[in-house]
Parts: C-alpha cells; sequence; structure tokens
C-alpha cells in the first residue's frame, strides 16, 4: 500500500507566516514611536526633522513613510496611545453616586498621574494645539464627545450641556481648567506639597460645584 503524503493546508502555513509579520511590524512600529518620544522629549515639536525622527527609530525612510506619511501623523498615533486612559478615568465619574470632595480629590490626583506617567506628551499636546490647527478641531471633537458621553451617564453639568449651548460652553470650561490643573501638578519641582493640596482641593471643588449646581438647575 502506497503512502499518501498530506500537505499542510495552506491556510495554517499563511497563518503562521502572518503572525510572524504582524509582529515584526508592531515592534517597528514601537520603534518609531520609542524614538518620536526621544526627539520630541528634547526637541520641540515645531523644530523636529523627519530626519531626526527617522535616525531615533533606526528605521529606512522608507520605512517610516510606510507607517507615518508625516509628522504630523506620527505625533497623533503618539496621542491616540494616551487617550484612552485619560477618557477611562473620566468615564469613572458616571459611577459617583453622589460624588463628594474626597472622592473627586481622589480622583483628580489620578487623573494628574497620568499627565505624569506620559511625561512629554502633555507638552507635545500643547505644542500641537499652537501649530497645528487640524489638531485644535481634534481636541475640541474629543472634549465634545467626551461631555456627551459623560451627559448621556447623568453626570450633572455635562447632562446640562446635552441641550444647552451655555451650558456646552461651561462643561468645556471645566475641562480645560482640570487639564490645567493636571498639568500644573504633573510639572516636576514646580508646586510645593502645601500647592498642590491646594490644587487638588480647588479643582475638586470647582468640579463638585459644577456637578451640583447643574443638577440643582
Amino acid at each position: 500500500m502506497s503512502t499518501v503524503k498530506l500537505s499542510r493546508p495552506r491556510g495554517l502555513r499563511a497563518g503562521g507566516r502572518n503572525g510572524f509579520q504582524q509582529q515584526r511590524k508592531e515592534r517597528t512600529r514601537a520603534a518609531i514611536l520609542a524614538g518620536a518620544a526621544s526627539v520630541f522629549s528634547a526637541t520641540p515639536y515645531v523644530f523636529a526633522t523627519t530626519d531626526e525622527l527617522i535616525a531615533a527609530a533606526g528605521v529606512s525612510r522608507a520605512t517610516f513613510y510606510s507607517y507615518f506619511d508625516s509628522k504630523l501623523s506620527l505625533a497623533l498615533a503618539i496621542y491616540d496611545s494616551i487617550e484612552s486612559d485619560w477618557q477611562g478615568l473620566y468615564n469613572e465619574l458616571s459611577s459617583m453616586s453622589p460624588p463628594d470632595r474626597p472622592g473627586l480629590e481622589d480622583w483628580l490626583r489620578r487623573l494628574a498621574q497620568i499627565y505624569v506617567e506620559h511625561g512629554y506628551v502633555t507638552s507635545l499636546v500643547i505644542q500641537l494645539a499652537t501649530f497645528e490647527p487640524s489638531f485644535r478641531q481634534r481636541l475640541r471633537d474629543d472634549g465634545d464627545r467626551l461631555i456627551d458621553t459623560l451627559g448621556s451617564a447623568g453626570v450633572g453639568g455635562f447632562r446640562a450641556a446635552l441641550s444647552g449651548k451655555a451650558e456646552r460652553v461651561r462643561a468645556r470650561l471645566m475641562l480645560t481648567r482640570l487639564d490645567q490643573i493636571c498639568s500644573e501638578l504633573a510639572a516636576d519641582g514646580i508646586l510645593s506639597a502645601e500647592e498642590r493640596s491646594l490644587y487638588v482641593g480647588a479643582g475638586a471643588e470647582d468640579l463638585l460645584r459644577f456637578i451640583e449646581g447643574q443638577e440643582k438647575a
């Protein structure tokens, strides 16, 4: 009786190879992002060049452009990589029932810690908003989506912002104030321990008034 040699199904072989290729692509992308972190940490966004970004990543020009078509698209990828962190923390506001000052102070400290952990990204975002008009619109859109999410979850002033232009402006200003507070708290060696405590307390009190004031309206 002759022996029949079974060949490996093409799908399985291709799957393994495709898996390896995907891992290699992910490593290359990670290398580019890591290189960008080192460049943007030392050089203002507006002065950083594509050549510097390519050299820091250790890839060819062709490889770089196969992942990112510009310095801006690379910077946006960095922003996207941390966006879910702070959005997830904001979503916690909907589970605080009812919110109180101690709970909001703890929440604000954890929000500020995100700014600390991501370091240079905070500065990068500010620079992008200054030099890239399209990114300013992106921030505005992201803020409005966050307001809508919190409003739909019934979180005080954000809920009121769903139906009123003036209330939406106040909600945007509240987000801006929280961003400014976190940026101050994340600045290394600028604030004393007492000042940090005062910033956290003031921010939590403002947020609590915003939520409760709109709920009572």
